[in-house]
């Protein structure tokens, strides 16, 4: 049963590639569509913005294009100021969900985004989903997708980036008393995750 006193979710996914981040969150956009459609979703894709923005015909499309070909970081003033874009162009009233999609990615992005979250926009109770796969899983369902930064090279420099840069930020959400962390085993049938985030959530009863 759905839970109806639930206020609105700010929710951050983390985790490698390939570890099913984007399904999970369109599947709790359905959930909450269907549930709660008097309130807005607001969702940020990193991977998604920065590859539309590597697509724009100028010179900050093509140095955006080179560094996700080759497996590189984005600079951190790039995908922060995307981010707070993002926020500022959708939060008109601070009353919608928030679902983030793989941000932050790096150690100087967190403040960042806790200054956004909690500071700025005084987000109660931000709650970070961590879905974890091997690496070995990330490349056998990347690698399918076919895309021109997908090649098995660049896809395990990025994990391994992952594990260098990403996953350490969590033990500083673990630690801070303002945000929640969920822990996912991320190779379990996408059923069983869904309703796994949806408890934990505390989205059913």
């Amino acid at each position: 049963m759905y839970n109806t006193s639930v206020q609105p979710l700010t929710t951050i996914f983390l985790g490698p590639q390939g570890c099913g981040k984007g399904t999970q969150i369109n599947l709790l956009k359905e959930f909450l569509a269907k549930h709660d459609s008097q309130r807005p979703i607001v969702h940020f894709e990193m991977g998604k913005t920065l590859r539309e923005l590597g697509t724009k015909e100028d010179y900050t499309g093509r140095l955006t294009h080179e560094i996700l070909v080759s497996g590189g970081l984005i600079p951190y003033a790039i995908s922060a100021s995307l981010f707070a874009l993002h926020l500022m162009q959708n939060l008109p009233t601070n009353e919608e969900h928030i679902l983030i999609d793989g941000f932050p990615r790096t150690a100087t992005q967190v403040p960042m985004l806790d200054s956004a979250l909690v500071e700025f926009y005084k987000r109660p109770n931000p709650t970070v989903v961590v879905m974890t796969i091997s690496d070995d899983e990330a490349v056998k369902r990347l690698l399918p997708r076919g895309r021109n930064d997908d090649t098995e090279e660049s896809i395990r420099k990025r994990l391994r980036w992952s594990h260098e840069e990403t996953m350490p930020n969590i033990e500083w959400f673990r630690k801070n008393q303002n945000y929640t962390v969920i822990d996912i085993n991320g190779e379990q049938s996408i059923e069983a995750i869904h309703q796994e985030v949806l408890e934990k959530l505390g989205l059913q009863q």
